[in-house]
């Protein structure tokens, strides 16, 4: 592990989340990609109660967070220095709450700590991959009259996360044999051509991602 791993892991985190040190939204577009699946879990009710996502970074970003580490012989990385760099991105994204928003019945759902944090790194590929568990604080269940919606985005918009184009969500857990989720993908040349002031400056300017994030629909009659 690098001696100055605490300030390695600053400078990445920083780079990736630029929107904490002030990025201006008026410049705001992608400038890091990342390919995301997530995990339902449900309690025996068919209640939702956690979100596992998992995010896998650009080539380029992949690259730049792991070059000071020390590669081992088979390519791969010490699991101690990617662990420590999930832990540090966690712990900075607790105030965005894991750049989740999730929603029941229209109203917000109060989302917990996330656990179950880490890192892996595909040597073929060159790609970068963080997992992390995003709890409820209460189990949700999702009606037809009142369904449950959840984005991951990054508000400022300087990162793009996008579902994987096959099979991008995954019910694994608990009671959920009768639920079914849908995603409404937006098209993104007509957001930015239809993008109102208010996106670029004023209050409303820190959610410029929103307009360009996928939402999921849950539905568990």
């Amino acid at each position: 592990m690098t001696a100055n791993f605490g300030e390695r892991a600053r400078r990445v985190f920083v780079a990736l989340f630029l929107l904490l040190a002030g990025t201006a939204p008026a410049l705001a577009h992608p400038h890091v990609w990342i390919d995301m699946t997530v995990d339902l879990s449900f309690d025996n009710a068919k209640r939702l109660n956690a979100l596992t996502v998992a995010w896998t970074f650009d080539e380029f970003y992949s690259a730049f967070a792991v070059q000071d580490f020390k590669k081992l012989p088979d390519g791969r990385y010490d699991p101690a220095d990617l662990a420590k760099l999930a832990d540090v991105n966690l712990a900075n994204l607790k105030d965005w709450h894991y750049f989740a928003e999730v929603t029941a019945g229209g109203k917000p759902a109060k989302l917990g700590l996330a656990r179950n944090g880490g890192s892996t790194y595909d040597a073929k590929a060159g790609r970068l991959t963080m997992t992390f568990t995003v709890p409820l604080v209460s189990p949700v269940a999702a009606t037809a009259k009142a369904p449950i919606r959840f984005k991951i985005y990054d508000p400022s918009y300087y990162i793009a996360i996008d579902f994987v184009k096959t099979d991008p969500i995954h019910m694994i857990s608990g009671a959920h044999d009768v639920c079914t989720v849908s995603t409404k993908v937006p098209n993104a040349e007509k957001i930015w051509t239809g993008l109102p002031e208010s996106a670029f400056m004023g209050p409303k300017a820190v959610v410029l991602g929103s307009y360009f994030a996928t939402t999921a629909t849950l539905v568990c009659p």
